[in-house]
């Protein structure tokens, strides 16, 4: 008989929850063929899921291959440094089981000491604190801003050093057995550990493709998929006791996934604190990436960096790599769209997305996004000197745009500005009726005009 974790997994309604993140998820991807596949399934998501559910409940299903994307990592300035993300992507079915499972492993009581703890933010349903909507209602905080939140509290009660640390390739260095083992002892259940199992394993179709790269994909024992909806609570899990030894004592070490920072009430416990954090690594196979990680304490005072956020006394803002992440976008929006443009007076095909109002609105999505992303952030200068550094970005396209259009045919510019050409709009017309008196006065023009031919040819 099947255990009541295993059928809470392949419950239809767990599975539409599934489905319906994995939607939302895949609907941001930049990937084609994401999308493409994600439309797919969802011509007929009712029975596809059921599906699903029927091979879950007859031990049939199975997790198909998956593709190795190495995802190149970029530098500051947002040029490739020749390293990359070994992301797994799996395909949308496989996807929608992995965080079926996942939806039940977090609601499993022996399981919340791993999920829910005091100092861990990333890759958790975690609720810490809370801010207003618009309406004035208490809504959950989460994620980044609770770590930032957490840091600000400790600060508040006395920090006065911090020390900041980056795991190296963390999740490539999980060993999924050791996290099965924790799993296993604490659910007891045989059935689901199985499935839980073939869930993390990783079995690549481009093996060949990826040639030298395979190696740093997750296809042993050790390391799990950058990318799959378990991942970030096998780190979670498989980091519980790293947790809970750096928060004893004076310290506090507050954890975002591979991320992580010290406070302390001084520099040599923050840097001693940190030495400690090198330890429990080790032992897990893991090590600090010392181009990220602090060499020791620095004082809260001079400022410091954390998840992309910039703490300095009394503000907390964007640091600068988002800042100038968020200025290169919206400028590369609007250099492709000119150069889409340009290729107008040379007879090449103009993509509608590039026209000047369908960039406009992809901006204004780049900004809205961006910015209700740092909705706690306080420093409202920041913004304002985007705001005009955006507003300039925008004058000098305008300006081009402008330029561009008077060297291009009038035929085009409605073209570029986004709006419909009726002429362009395919049609399938309708015949018109051919009545009997025009049938009569088209055959008499007809025979006229073969007597002239006959005329002439005499």
């Amino acid at each position: 008989m099947a255990s009541d974790l295993i059928k809470a997994v392949r419950n239809l309604k767990n599975l539409e929850r599934a489905w319906s993140v994995i939607r939302r998820n895949g609907r941001a991807s930049k990937s084609e063929e994401v999308r493409l596949e994600l439309e797919v399934f969802a011509e007929d998501a009712p029975t596809n899921l059921r599906s699903i559910k029927s091979r879950l409940g007859h031990n049939s299903f199975k997790f198909d291959l998956a593709k190795g994307i190495p995802i190149p990592k970029l530098d500051d300035q947002g040029k490739k440094t020749g390293k990359f993300r070994p992301v797994v992507l799996a395909s949308v079915e496989s996807r929608i089981v992995q965080r079926a499972i996942l939806n039940v492993l977090l609601e499993v009581p022996a399981l919340k000491p791993f999920i829910r703890t005091s100092y861990s933010f990333g890759g958790i349903r975690g609720e810490r604190g809370s801010k207003k909507d618009g309406l004035g209602r208490a809504e959950s905080v989460s994620a980044v801003p609770a770590a930032i939140k957490a840091v600000l509290a400790e600060i508040g009660v006395g920090a006065k050093f911090v020390a900041s640390a980056d795991i190296r390739s963390f999740f490539t260095r999980i060993s999924k057995e050791a996290v099965t083992k924790i799993i296993a002892t604490v659910v007891d259940d045989d059935e689901l550990i199985a499935l839980f199992r073939q869930a993390i394993d990783v079995e690549l179709s481009n093996m060949a493709q990826l040639r030298d790269k395979a190696v740093d994909f997750p296809i042993e024992d050790i390391g799990v998929a950058q990318g799959n909806s378990l991942s970030p609570l096998l780190g979670n899990i498989i980091l519980a006791d790293f947790d809970q030894v750096m928060n004893e004592g004076d310290c506090r070490c507050i954890r975002y996934i591979d991320d992580f920072i010290i406070l302390a009430p001084s520099k040599a416990a923050a840097t001693s604190r940190l030495r400690k954090a090198e330890g429990l690594l080790k032992e897990l196979g893991m090590e600090l990436s010392p181009e990220k990680s602090s060499k020791g304490g620095i004082s809260i005072d001079a400022g410091f960096d954390f998840l992309g956020i910039n703490i300095s006394p009394g503000a907390v803002r964007p640091g600068t790599k988002a800042q100038s992440k968020i200025l290169r976008s919206i400028q590369s929006a609007f250099e492709e769209s000119l150069k889409a443009m340009r290729g107008i007076q040379h007879g090449q095909p103009f993509d509608r997305a590039c026209s000047l109002s369908n960039t406009l609105k992809r901006v204004d999505g780049m900004v809205d996004g961006w910015g209700k992303h740092y909705w706690f952030c306080n420093d409202t200068q920041v913004f304002s000197n985007l705001d005009i550094k955006i507003s300039e970005s925008i004058r000098r396209y305008l300006g081009e745009y402008a330029a561009i259009r008077a060297e291009t045919p009038a035929t085009s510019h409605q073209r570029m500005l986004g709006v419909s050409e009726l002429s362009s709009i395919a049609r399938e017309p309708f015949d018109f009726p051919v009545t009997s008196k025009r049938k009569a006065e088209r055959d008499k023009k007809f025979a006229v005009s073969r007597s002239s031919r006959e005329a002439l040819s005499s």
